[in-house]
């Protein structure tokens, strides 16, 4: 059943940008209460959202939640910086208080946004991974970690709470124009430093077609966990080769050393744990679950690809 009254978390972030313009166009939805610590973008104060400036830690944040027919849980830190110790207790204290809110309060329906990186980055992984894939998250990388510990409490609370419907979306690296400059001028440098002997397939979702993810989930009743996943995936080599960007094989180590330094000076968005782990293994999700469903991705990931090479292609 399509919500009446909408509450969001995160709601100035990236997601909540591109989400937001669908939720003011449906006339069903009347209201929406938008929480975040950062002030609401001025392009998405429609009339209809009412914005509270609150961490998802606030114990007020119950009495704001009370009467909301639905409950997406956007708010998450994405990238781990140097010297950031509030990390965990922002992505999964916060995350954990705010599923526990809406088992109080028994919301109705509840929407997370979790990431195929909760399978965990593996040389073994299937290809593709499935919905029914075990989750083997990599224990030093912070992002995959917090995603799987989330899911875990999910899965419990979910045994608790039959009587709340709880969705929970897995999409891959999201990119688009909306995205952080910071991030995508990376994604389509001139020149990409590669481990040498890795080539790993990757998949990138275009932020509209998990905007409709999103959309869709809150419209229908959709219990369960689904991935979000893009056509097409390809290896870093041919997204690279299809704009002649140049790849720069290197050691492994002297990838790590070099991320190291760039992260720690504030160069680099991408820890040098990460950049090791994308840089070798893949982690190819099946979308079929959800297509099932009446979701179809409008970008494969070239298109995608494409779709930030036409937007932050002058910016690097």
């Amino acid at each position: 059943m399509k919500p009446r009254t909408l509450a969001i978390t995160g709601i100035s972030g990236y997601f909540g940008k591109v989400l937001l313009p669908l939720l003011a166009e449906d006339q069903d939805i009347e209201k929406i209460i938008g929480i975040d610590i950062q002030p609401l973008p001025e392009e998405n104060s429609w009339k209809k959202v009412e914005f509270h400036p609150m961490d998802i830690r606030d114990p007020e944040l119950e009495q704001l939640l009370k009467g909301v027919d639905a409950l997406v849980h956007l708010a998450f830190i994405l990238m781990r910086r140097p010297k950031d110790h509030e990390i965990d207790d922002v992505n999964i204290r916060g995350t954990q208080e705010v599923i526990k809110t809406a088992g109080r309060l028994g919301i109705p329906k509840l929407i997370i946004t979790s990431s195929v990186v909760a399978y965990g980055l593996h040389a073994d992984n299937p290809n593709p991974l499935t919905e029914e894939s075990p989750l083997r998250p990599n224990p030093n990388l912070y992002y995959s970690r917090a995603k799987a510990i989330n899911e875990t409490y999910l899965d419990q609370f979910c045994h608790e709470h039959p009587e709340i419907i709880v969705t929970r979306l897995r999409p891959p690296t999201i990119v688009g124009p909306n995205a952080v400059e910071e991030l995508m001028v990376q994604v389509i440098a001139d020149v990409i430093p590669v481990i040498r002997g890795y080539d790993p397939l990757i998949q990138l979702l275009h932020e509209e077609d998990l905007a409709q993810a999103l959309y869709l989930v809150i419209c229908e009743d959709m219990p369960g966990i689904y991935n979000v996943t893009s056509d097409e995936p390809r290896t870093i080599r041919q997204l690279a080769h299809s704009r002649n960007a140049r790849l720069l094989p290197l050691p492994g180590f002297l990838i790590w050393a070099m991320s190291a330094v760039l992260w720690r000076l504030g160069l680099s968005a991408f820890s040098p744990e990460f950049v090791d782990l994308l840089s070798r293994y893949p982690f190819i999700a099946s979308s079929e679950k959800l297509k099932a469903s009446g979701w179809k991705p409008k970008y494969t990931t070239p298109e995608a690809y494409l779709a930030v090479v036409r937007a932050f292609g002058n910016k690097h």
